[in-house]
């Protein structure tokens, strides 16, 4: 996919909007950590690569808080414990 973007300046800084297509393609959104490299005159962006301790750090910390399904919510039906 090829597609053309207008730098803009913001502050002390440019700014490059990404196209609706292109953060859809990469799994991204705005507030979406990425990392940018530069080869001569060439701009890759890719989406950040988180590490387990972020992940961790992100998800709910105990399974009180975890999202429960409805199927959930019938209760123990042998010896098993929830």
């Amino acid at each position: 996919m090829a597609l053309a973007a207008t730098l803009r300046r913001t502050g002390g800084s440019i700014t490059l909007s990404i196209p609706k297509a292109v953060a859809q393609a990469l799994a991204v959104d705005a507030g979406s950590v990425v990392e940018l490299e530069v080869s001569g005159r060439t701009l890759s962006v890719t989406p950040a690569r988180r590490s387990l301790a972020d992940r961790l750090a992100a998800s709910p910390g105990s399974p009180d808080e975890w999202a429960r399904d409805e199927s959930l919510a019938d209760g123990p039906v042998g010896r098993e414990l929830l």
